[in-house]
């Protein structure tokens, strides 16, 4: 590895769908063989807005009355537990130690510990309003505050698919987006595509760098240059039955609000390593 990754921390929270999260990171965690943590943000705005005369909630068995902050601490409670038993059935399920807390939001980045060596694990999508209606997960927007690996889960663990890993060049932070790659593309019994935004004089140049990285991996492995646009990358997402596409960002690429613009309807994980 080019860079040991020491524990796997899963953010929770009321609104987000949480089990393909868990399962994720504690499939993670067992194969890394490292501690699982769970923290469960709560939504300080909402106790804000709780705390305002004018505040109501509207409920199929109540209909309208008052939104109360004992209603809110309540809910908070009530979801965290459900998060904390949840994630402590899927480390025993794993056979993973694990740990779990309770911390106020929004989040920022010391509100995962801060850990150099953690690998972040969130969910893409939030629990659905009635029939159809769904917000945009608040995770989306963490990927800029958060430096370590992060990883959007929504695609169920044994659905297949292969891994594709967009690398921006040949540096250090190219190699171990790679690395990561390569590691899950492992545990999953995935190919692994490694794309490059090489010249095309380049390409065997390229194959060679990415085959010398992983030599000795047991992989089934494929490189290829791929056109630059974000059109191009969604084509050949769908082309390679893409599980999980691994972006290699730097603080100018990938921003919140052009990730989920382009991918959070594609039904792929999506992991950015800066």
């Amino acid at each position: 590895m080019t860079q040991a990754i020491e524990r796997v921390v899963v953010p929770l929270d009321a609104a987000s769908e949480i089990r393909t999260a868990i399962d994720t990171a504690a499939r993670l965690a067992a194969r890394w063989q490292i501690p699982l943590h769970g923290v469960f943000v709560e939504d300080e705005e909402l106790v804000c807005l709780a705390g305002l005369p004018f505040a109501c909630q509207v409920t199929l068995a109540t209909g309208r009355e008052p939104l109360t902050k004992d209603h809110v601490e309540d809910h908070f409670r009530a979801f965290a537990e459900r998060a904390r038993r949840e994630l402590g059935a899927a480390a025993v399920r794993h056979g993973v130690d694990w740990s779990f807390e309770v911390v106020p939001g929004p989040l920022v980045a010391n509100a995962l510990g801060g850990a150099e060596h953690d690998f972040v694990v969130a969910g893409a999508a939030t629990r659905s309003i009635g029939s159809h209606f769904r917000a945009a997960s608040r995770w989306w927007s963490s990927i800029e505050i958060i430096a370590r690996p992060f990883l959007l889960a929504q695609r169920e663990w044994g659905t297949g698919g292969s891994v594709l890993t967009v690398l921006r060049g040949r540096g250090a932070e190219s190699a171990r987006a790679l690395d990561i790659a390569a590691q899950i593309a492992g545990f999953c019994g995935s190919t692994l595509t490694v794309a490059g935004h090489s010249n095309p004089s380049e390409s065997d140049d390229f194959a060679a760098w990415v085959s010398g990285l992983l030599k000795g991996r047991s992989l089934t492995l494929q490189t290829e240059l791929i056109a630059t646009g974000l059109d191009a990358l969604k084509q050949r997402i769908t082309e390679l039955d893409c599980r999980l596409l691994v972006l290699e960002a730097s603080k100018d690429e990938a921003q919140p609000d052009d990730l989920r613009k382009h991918f959070a309807r594609l039904s792929c994980d999506l992991l950015v390593v800066r």
